[in-house]
């Protein structure tokens, strides 16, 4: 699917670091108010600042984002998730970040697609129910 073709999106760290390589396409779901965030990714980014002062501006930058809650129904559902990989795949299948789980199940609890660029999402994707874009195609970017 091609991501400018989605409704909301939910943006992974992953894709959110390499905005530079799709602004155009980028600098279009922001002025369509389609980008959303949750904590997870806010923490991710937060936590990549290196001054205080980089932390304030990125808090800052990231406020005027919506963000979507990370609820009950949220930690259960990252929760099945995960046995669900386990029962699924090969030993160690259901290892995933903790926070790109949470970010998935986030989704699919809201209704809306992960932006991003880590195949841990298309793995997740098959037991969510979200839809799993990539920003640009994998492999392709630094």
């Amino acid at each position: 699917m091609n991501w400018g073709e989605a409704g909301a999106l939910l943006v992974d760290t992953s894709a959110w670091m390499r905005v530079g390589s799709f602004l155009e396409a980028w600098t279009g779901a922001l002025d369509a108010d389609r980008v959303v965030i949750c904590a997870p990714v806010q923490l991710e980014l937060l936590y990549s600042a290196r001054t205080r002062s980089e932390v304030s501006r990125l808090d800052e930058r990231l406020s005027v984002f919506r963000e979507l809650p990370i609820t009950r129904g949220t930690f259960s559902a990252a929760r099945h998730a995960m046995l669900e990989l386990a029962a699924t795949g090969s030993d160690g299948h259901h290892r995933v970040p903790l926070q790109d789980i949470l970010i998935a199940a986030c989704a699919a609890e809201q209704g809306c697609a992960v932006l991003h660029y880590d195949a841990h999402f298309d793995r997740l994707a098959r037991v969510m129910s979200f839809t799993s874009i990539w920003a640009a195609p994998a492999g392709s970017l630094s």
